[in-house]
């Protein structure tokens, strides 16, 4: 099994993602981070997240096809994070239905909080994730990239 981290950066209509995978797996997509130990490096395994991305952005691709790694996060985390990968393309729900459907009806206010942690924004559609007055608030800083997927996804705000 290889150890090695590799990570490139793309540009994309949201700015620069930074992608980085390990043993064929992502390991992450987000903003650009500093990482430690990883190679600077343009790897097919990235190559092809970066296609998908691309494509979606493109309108040609509603979902992502990729082996992921968790190297982060809590049991319940997970759960959230694995419960809004099932959110399909153009709708959306809201923290309160991610809750309820990990068997946590009143965790809704750490529903947002495991969001904010996502190690895959993007590819984890935590975009579709609205307030249950159809706020949309969250998406950390950028409630700016929020509205721009939600848009171009032509999402109702209602599930």
């Amino acid at each position: 099994m290889n150890k090695t981290v590799y990570y490139y950066q793309y540009p994309f209509p949201i700015g620069k993602i930074m992608i980085a995978c390990k043993d064929q797996a992502i390991i992450y997509c987000g903003q650009p981070i500093l990482l430690e130990n990883g190679i600077y490096e343009n790897t097919d395994c990235l190559k092809n997240i970066a296609k998908q991305i691309e494509e979606y952005f493109q309108k040609r691709r509603q979902s992502f096809d990729f082996h992921y790694i968790f190297l982060k996060g809590t049991v319940f985390q997970k759960k959230v994070w694995q419960a809004v990968m099932d959110i399909p393309y153009g709708q959306t729900r809201s923290y309160r239905d991610i809750a309820e459907k990990i068997g946590h009806p009143r965790a809704y206010r750490a529903v947002g909080s495991a969001l904010r942690e996502c190690p895959f924004s993007l590819l984890i559609p935590c975009h579709r994730v609205i307030g249950s007055s159809q706020k949309l608030g969250g998406y950390g800083k950028d409630i700016d990239v929020k509205i721009f997927l939600l848009q171009l996804e032509q999402a109702d705000l209602v599930s």
